[in-house]
């Protein structure tokens, strides 16, 4: 799973809510940061000379729920961003979520 996601971030760049397949999430916990090797045989874009393209992908965990529910079931997804474009990303969701709408 990839998909676009539209993020906001805490002045100090760490997620706050998030809309995604049409719907606003607020985050119900603490996220969890961590790094991973980024597939970098996979990237078709060319990088300018002397910028080349980072291995490590910075990954978050976080909980959230539907916005204007507070009572929501808490749902775990896995976001990253490209540094190269600030592009946000849902890698993983719920199962349940992932194969709904």
């Amino acid at each position: 799973m990839r998909e676009p996601v539209e993020m906001r971030l805490t002045t100090a760049g760490v997620p706050l809510r998030f809309r995604w397949r049409g719907r606003i999430y607020h985050l119900g916990a603490d996220p969890v940061r961590w790094f991973e090797r980024r597939p970098w045989w996979v990237k078709q874009a060319r990088m300018s000379r002397g910028r080349g393209v980072g291995v490590e992908l910075l990954v978050w965990q976080v909980q959230a729920r539907l916005a204007g529910n507070p009572r929501a079931e808490l749902l775990t997804f896995e976001l990253s961003c490209e540094p190269e474009s600030d592009t946000w990303w849902v890698l993983k969701a719920n199962e349940r979520l992932a194969h709904a709408g």
